[in-house]
């Protein structure tokens, strides 16, 4: 009947609550941090808008030309304007290049997004887009990697982001927030009173932000890598619930 209000910003939201939390934890501030993504679409577009409300700056995106069947990276130094390339994007997420040369956008090539010296990198896109050899291309400056994506990253890639010393907030953390808002929607259905806005979005940052601290507390206990750290958890949790119904 319409679904949770909220939903439709949930995972880019979600997204940006996580990295948000990784900034903090590394002294870093979004103020003081840029940013270049890939994708634009609607978790994109909505962690961008959202990131800018915290006072980051997104330099460069990237997405996917219909026509050319091409991907190109659009970059502005003085930072994305979202609402502006929303007017001129297609329903598929694709920017028009012609029209974003015209306010004052670079066109690059696609995967130029990733070379770009940012302080953080979001692949908001498609899976398997930071491989190996892409990841070589990361600039130095890179402390953080947020993950809008499912499974953009390759385990090869992993090996020399580790080595490059970058900070992941890995994918099944950090875009978690679309299906906790299904659960947030499923929590209205049942009780049937439904939640303002604000409410759904409050809602959804004590729940990421609960999550990332519990990754990332047990990834320095254990000294584990983000990735590893998540996977423990998220498999011990569903063990003990296998083995308190009495399945195991």
């Amino acid at each position: 009947m319409g679904g949770s209000l909220g939903r439709t910003e949930a995972t880019g939201y979600g997204l940006i609550y996580t990295l948000r939390e990784a900034l903090t934890e590394h002294g870093m501030s979004p103020s003081g941090c840029t940013a270049s993504v890939q994708g634009f679409g609607n978790v994109a577009q909505h962690a961008i808008r959202l990131y800018d409300e915290l006072g980051g700056k997104v330099v460069a995106v990237s997405c996917w030309d219909q026509a050319d069947k091409a991907s190109y990276t659009f970059r502005k130094r003085s930072g994305v304007d979202v609402d502006a390339l929303c007017e001129i994007t297609d329903k598929f997420g694709g920017i028009d290049k012609n029209k974003a040369k015209d306010i004052g956008y670079e066109v690059l090539p696609g995967d130029a997004w990733i070379e770009q010296d940012v302080d953080i990198l979001i692949p908001a896109a498609l899976e398997n887009q930071i491989t190996a050899s892409s990841a070589q291309k990361i600039s130095g400056g890179v402390k953080i990697i947020a993950e809008g994506a499912n499974g953009p990253t390759t385990p090869e890639a992993d090996e020399v982001i580790k080595s490059k010393n970058i900070f992941v907030v890995p994918d099944f953390l950090a875009n978690a927030g679309g299906v906790t808002c299904s659960y947030f929607e499923q929590v209205q259905c049942n009780t049937n009173y439904f939640w303002e806005k604000d409410e759904v979005l409050g809602k959804l940052d004590v729940k990421m932000t609960s999550a990332f601290a519990a990754v990332s507390e047990l990834a320095r206990k254990k000294k584990l890598y983000m990735r590893d750290a998540a996977y423990v958890i998220a498999i011990s949790r569903v063990a003990q619930a296998v083995k308190s119904r009495g399945w195991v």
